[in-house]
């Protein structure tokens, strides 16, 4: 797969298109299956194909989608993600309405990690009965500079872009795998609470 091109997303409206709920589902989907059609994501996610294809439409629009056209029949579109990293601006370069989408996008984001990690822990024997060769996680502290935090987040960036490859790339036998990088500094015990 080509270096992806990486983007950092300021434009409110950009920011916007990922606050909506169905929106962040449709991009799941076609992150597990690679291309999709409307007619597949109304059977999976239970909306009609009118209210998927104006979303899938807006994705395109801000440029998380695209549509393969060489797939189409004229009736039907397919679609697969960009070829695109994107990450949300620095909120310090944001006026209050940026940093509160900001915020959103991420209260979105990391529920829908939560549950993810709920429904894993749910089913923990099962699911490590299953895929044992292909689940892990870690913890671990250490103590960093902002400097060796950013050459820290780069590299694991550097290292995940490495491993990426749409569903039509991968090798036999590949699976969807999430892959969640949590980094933040212990809260210092005189700061103010919240």
């Amino acid at each position: 797969m080509p270096e992806p091109i990486r983007h950092r997303v300021a434009d409110p409206e950009t920011l916007k298109a990922l606050t909506h709920p169905l929106r962040r589902r449709i991009l799941r989907e076609i992150d597990r299956d690679g291309t999709v059609t409307s007619t597949t994501l109304a059977e999976r996610l239970g909306q009609n194909t009118g209210t998927l294809s104006y979303h899938l439409r807006q994705l395109e629009r801000y440029g998380y989608i695209e549509d393969l056209p060489e797939r189409g029949n004229g009736r039907e579109r397919w679609w697969r993600r960009t070829n695109t990293s994107w990450r949300t601006a620095d909120p310090d370069t944001l006026d209050e309405a940026g940093r509160d989408l900001v915020e959103q996008v991420t209260r979105r984001r990391l529920a829908e990690d939560a549950h993810d990690i709920g429904t894993l822990v749910d089913n923990l024997v099962t699911h490590w009965e299953r895929d044992k060769p292909m689940t892990t996680w870690s913890r671990a502290g250490t103590h960093l500079s902002p400097e060796q935090f950013r050459a820290f987040e780069a590299e694991y960036l550097e290292l995940v872009h490495r491993y990426a490859q749409r569903v039509d790339e991968a090798p036999p036998g590949a699976r969807p795998v999430r892959i969640r990088w949590f980094a933040y500094p212990e809260p210092d015990d005189d700061a103010e609470p919240g």
